[in-house]
């Protein structure tokens, strides 16, 4: 007999965390020290450079305290899914589930329907489950490749139940011969009869992606296609709603009932905002109200397919536990991605943000709404207080229907809930549905639902819940991380900066938490100053550190060595390897000085009414030779963009400073290189950072090589700066 009131998860503090209290007391005395050096030893020549650079380790030191706010109670938790199963099976709720996609070129269709066809198998009730495609591209190849996913579905749903299979993604699982538990003869001609049908479906799709146009021929499988048959565009056409499987109504080859599969694409005119991801969220809120109207959310990207099938299972048993407080508002499982190299060349992996600053968040208060593998309450998207929460619909979706309304009725509901006038007027992205008014509207949704009283969990199972596609290439990493921070510091500068919203509902924390993401643009200026200024002293004999004979040398060999080791031996403890912490210091520091820069100047020409901050879709293809020069880890850079040009400056102007100092030691010897030592130091790490960079600029000769364009201006930018720091006054006052 099943116990009715045993809990269905546990949290635990990690044994870390009384280590990590330890050791920022000790170093925060250390920070005072280096504080008081700076203070006390103001040279007479050179001090307006000396204020810089004490500036500069102020921003470090300031970010470090909010840093340590995720290290101050991290917790773990595991769940049982069996205990759920067991005592609440047909006491399941409803669960909507949310794809978004925009760009067909950039987004593959293929991706799309994978990631539809693996939430559609998940191992839940599927009267209970319904799936919402929102195509912001209103693309025409992408409703082919969903009603080509919703003929396949009729095979594929019924083939994982019975036979139990854990990777329903079809893709995934026929590249995977080793997850295949079954070795019996109706097995092997099952299996082999539906891999050849996917691989039909797969090159059905491709090769019309590749074309562009739907055949004619196929339009009469569809009454959807005739949508398309007045010319629309992408930025311009009427709001499109077609049910490609129905609850009640579709049933797979063995009879059962399929989930429901809706393809959306809301209304979109020039001259009416559209607010981006956020709008298409708001627009399949309200339109799966009237349709399904499930009291629960899952929201995620078209390539973030469900690895997990008991993803939902895991998430509910939070929200049914009998001891869980009624202020839950939604789960949130980490990002996970397949398409990562051995030792993560370009820090997609975000591991440092998933496998440690998520699980201090969530000690505190709760982890950020993601923006994909998300588990929200439908109530609390739509405003509701904690103490209204319920398992039962939203009493505001319902309110946007008639209660009794036919299937025709219905649709032409949903699609007047699709069109770009509804919100006009409204609350909605103000205080209702997804936030607007960023380009991270996925933190600035869950920070405000926090706000509102609500906590968030942070559910990492031991088989990822949900896999994505990260970028292949460090363009597009750096866009993708531009448009982050550009977002998260359009919330420190708006009326909802973390340091002032939500004092009475959120810790301090928990805001130090959410400060220091918000503020990762303006880092880049002490990063950009504490990676140019020594090194340009260096080239003007100029020392702005303590001489190896001091014994305040040592107070900053041991604020460097050892935040340096505590952040090896964290990462390591957290599942990593010394390459793959080495690969992300590297892109902390080429992202430092592109992609937060160019994210602060965004947002600040959007302050100053100059430009809007942009929402840009990182492509997920790339060839042959730069997928094999990304798998052998070699810097992608191939195309002219101006984000390479800081990284390669600032790698080249300390490259020359370390070749001037080793030459001044050579030719002065130990008197130059007491003075200059830490220095030489700095440029010499910052150069084995740049190391990549420098290789791509002067040793390749591949296509994937750093463009001559930039290698010139980066040069030229080198010559200016060199030229103008040794004749400026600044560096003798």
């Amino acid at each position: 007999m099943v116990s009715t009131d045993s809990a269905l998860y546990t949290t635990v503090e990690k044994p870390c965390a009384k280590i990590n209290r330890a050791y920022a007391c000790i170093y925060f005395v250390a920070i005072l020290g280096l504080i008081w050096y700076r203070i006390t030893h103001i040279p007479n020549e050179c001090y307006l450079t000396w204020i810089v650079v004490f500036g500069a380790e102020l921003g470090f030191a300031f970010c470090w305290i909010l840093d340590q706010a995720f290290r101050w109670r991290p917790v773990c938790r595991e769940t049982f899914p069996k205990k759920l199963s067991d005592r609440f099976e047909k006491e399941l709720p409803s669960v909507d589930i949310f794809i978004c996609t925009a760009d067909p070129t950039k987004e593959p269709p293929l991706n799309t329907v994978n990631t539809v066809l693996s939430t559609l198998a998940h191992d839940y009730p599927v009267e209970k489950l319904s799936c919402y495609v929102s195509d912001d591209g209103g693309s025409i190849l992408t409703f082919y490749a969903l009603f080509e996913a919703s003929r396949f579905a009729k095979f594929w749903v019924p083939f994982c139940h019975k036979y139990s299979i854990k990777q329903r993604c079809p893709d995934a699982y026929f590249n995977d011969r080793d997850d295949y538990p079954h070795k019996n003869l109706s097995y092997a001609v099952e299996c082999e009869n539906l891999k050849n049908m996917y691989e039909d479906m797969k090159y059905s799709i491709n090769s019309t992606v590749e074309r562009g146009t739907v055949p004619q021929d196929k339009w009469k499988d569809h009454q959807g296609f005739k949508e398309w048959s007045s010319g629309i565009s992408s930025r311009d056409h009427h709001s499109i709603l077609e049910i490609l499987l129905e609850k009640g109504k579709d049933s797979d080859v063995e009879g059962h009932d399929l989930p429901s599969l809706v393809y959306v694409a809301r209304e979109k005119r020039p001259e009416h905002q559209h607010n981006f991801k956020a709008g298409a969220l708001n627009v399949l809120i309200r339109v799966s109200a009237v349709v399904s109207n499930a009291p629960f959310i899952l929201t995620l990207d078209c390539d973030m397919y469900a690895n997990n099938c008991e993803a939902l299972r895991e998430a509910m048993c939070f929200f049914m536990d009998p001891q869980t407080d009624h202020q839950l508002g939604f789960v949130q499982f980490p990002q996970r991605f397949h398409s990562i190299t051995k030792n993560d060349l370009y820090a997609n992996r975000l591991k440092r943000i998933f496998d440690v600053q998520f699980q201090g968040f969530d000690g505190i208060g709760g982890p950020p709404y993601g923006g994909t593998g998300c588990v929200h309450r439908r109530d609390v998207l739509c405003g509701s207080e904690p103490q209204k929460s319920s398992l039962k619909p939203s009493k505001l979706s319902v309110n946007l229907i008639r209660e009794k309304s036919s299937p025709s009725e219905m649709l032409n509901e949903a699609r007047i809930l699709a069109q770009c006038t509804y919100e006009k007027n409204s609350l909605w992205g103000k205080k209702v549905g997804m936030i607007y008014g960023c380009a991270v509207e996925d933190v600035l949704t869950g920070f405000t639902i926090q706000c509102r009283g609500w906590k968030s969990v942070y559910c990492a199972p031991k088989r990822n819940a949900f896999q994505g596609q990260a970028p292949v290439n460090l363009n597009d990493t750096l866009i993708q991380h531009k448009r982050w921070t550009a977002g998260l510091f359009e919330i420190f500068v708006s009326k909802f900066c973390p340091f002032v919203y939500g004092i009475h509902r959120v810790s301090i924390a928990h805001r130090m938490c959410y400060g220091l993401y918000c503020l990762c643009a303006p880092s880049c200026l002490h990063i950009l100053c504490y990676g140019l200024v020594p090194a340009l002293c260096t080239l003007n004999g100029r020392s702005l550190f303590p001489q190896i004979s001091s014994p305040w040398c040592l107070l900053f060999v041991y604020l460097s060595v050892s935040a340096y080791a505590h952040s090896v031996i964290e990462f390591i403890g957290a599942g990593g390897s010394v390459k793959s912490w080495w690969n992300e210091h590297r892109m902390w520091v080429i992202k430092g000085t592109s992609s937060y820069p160019f994210g602060l100047i965004q947002v600040l020409c959007k302050l100053m009414g100059i430009s809007e901050v942009g929402f840009e879709v990182t492509s997920k293809m790339s060839d042959s030779e730069a997928a094999k020069r990304y798998e052998a880890e070699i810097y992608e850079f191939g195309v002219a963009s101006t984000m390479f040009i800081p990284p390669a400056t600032l790698v080249v102007i300390n490259l020359i400073a370390l070749l001037n100092g080793i030459a001044q030691v050579l030719k002065k010897g130990y008197p130059a290189l007491e003075g200059m030592f830490l220095q030489l130091m700095l440029s010499g790490f910052i150069v084995m950072n740049g190391y990549g960079i420098l290789e791509g600029m002067f040793l390749r000769r591949d296509n994937g090589r750093m463009p001559m364009s930039v290698t010139v201006s980066s040069l030229l930018a080198t010559v200016v700066m060199c030229f103008v720091a040794s004749n400026i006054s600044l560096w003798h006052y």
